[in-house]
This record gives C-alpha cells, structure tokens and sequence, in this order.
C-alpha cells in the first residue's frame, strides 16, 4: 500500500501536476490522520473492554466475600446480643441472697458462663486489600460503591474499637475476678465456690461494666450500624 501511493506521488511530479500534487498529498494526510484515530479508537474500545472484564471480575470476589462477611457479622451480632441478655437477668438478681436457692444457683451458672463474650468482628478484606496494594480503585465506575470501599478499613477500625475494649475488660477485670472466685464452668455444686462474693458491689459493678460495653458495641456508639448499612450497600451495587 506503501509502494502504491508513493507511485501516485512520483507520477504527479514527473507529469509537472503541482496542484494536484498537493491536492493528493492533503487527501493522504486525511487518510494517515483516519487511520490514526481509527487505530486509537480500537485501541480503547480494547482497553474498555479489558476493564469491564477486570471490573466485573472484581466486583464478582467482592459479592461473595462480602455476603461471607455478612454471615460473620451477624453470628458476631448473636453472641453480643447473647452476652448482654445474660447480664441483665443477672443484674436483675441484684441484690443476691446470702444463700441464693438452688434453682438461683443453677440459672446464675449458665448466666455467668454466657456473660463473657469476646468475639470480635474480623471481616475478610483480600479484594479490597488488593485493590488498594494495585491502586486499582478507579477500576470501579461506580462512585458510590467505590467511595464506600475505600473507607470500608477505616470503618472496621473505628467499630473494632468497642469490641476490643468489651475483650480487654474481660481478661483484664471481669475474668480475674471471677476466676478468683469460682469454679472454671461455675459448677456452684461445687462447696469450694465463694457465694459471698455475688453479693459484692465490686461483682455488681463488673456485671454492670459487662451489660454497658456490650451495649455501647450494639447500640450506643452507632459503629455497628454504620456497618451494617455499608455491608448492605456493598453486597448491593456488586450483585452480577
């Protein structure tokens, strides 16, 4: 094709046709130049169609991890609402008897088993992680969905926060004092078991301290709900 118009152009100057020379020369521009934003615009639909496959992959891992985070949220949500309903049926023994009666006794062994807790919400962040190890978050066309990833990690910090310090009053306090106390599975058939102690304002103030922090997790700061309503979201705009 090359030879071909070079021919035409060798022709027109050997024939002295000046002005068609350059009429010819322009109209070969014109063709270069189409080619050219030919060539590009192919090029991008490639690359467009290389994103949207990328994109579609993506947004594909992220839907099946976040449904997966769901289901460990709400089992996270279970054990929290577990938690805080055994601390209230305890606090609302209080005062405790001197001598609780054997069925207290039975109902205050299970209660105190299920007033630890300590799970903590560990979501799965691998295709977020890699989107932000890759710098790939404009892969995502959606503005929403993509603002909603990019401030997922800070999300989870902030709501981790309350669990980890629920976690932290456990070992630290609520544990140490009941482990002084009582038998490991609160088997209170057991004589060695100190029943003074349920009558402590300091026992009191730990239940209470239990019942507070668990309730800050589920209702009082708002964290949860925030990610709740983000998860949602997610697992939402990243339906196939």
């Amino acid at each position: 094709m090359i030879k071909f118009f070079r021919h035409i152009r060798q022709n027109l100057l050997m024939e002295n046709k000046t002005g068609k020379y350059f009429k010819y020369a322009i109209g070969e521009i014109i063709l270069v130049v189409i080619g050219i934003l030919i060539a590009l615009q192919i090029n991008n639909w490639n690359e467009n169609r290389i994103n949207n496959n990328k994109e579609t992959a993506i947004l594909a891992n992220i839907h099946k991890e976040f449904k997966q985070n769901k289901i460990q949220l709400d089992s996270v949500i279970s054990e929290h609402n577990k938690v805080q309903l055994n601390c209230a049926k305890i606090i609302g023994l209080f005062p405790i008897e001197s001598k609780p009666k054997p069925a207290v006794l039975d109902s205050l062994s299970v209660q105190l088993w299920w007033s630890y807790g300590g799970v903590t919400f560990n979501p799965s962040q691998t295709s977020i992680n890699a989107l932000a190890s890759t710098s790939s978050f404009d892969i995502i066309k959606n503005d929403t969905l993509r603002d909603l990833l990019i401030s997922w990690n800070d999300l989870i910090t902030d709501y981790q926060e309350e669990e980890l310090q629920s976690r932290d009053h456990i070992w630290n306090q609520y544990d140490p004092y009941l482990s002084k106390h009582f038998d490991w599975n609160f088997n209170f058939k057991d004589e060695r078991n100190d029943f003074d102690a349920l009558q402590t304002l300091e026992f009191e103030y730990l239940v209470k301290n239990r019942y507070d922090l668990t309730d800050q997790i589920l209702n009082t700061s708002g964290e949860l709900k925030k990610v709740q309503e983000t998860l949602d979201k997610i697992i939402d705009f990243t339906k196939p």
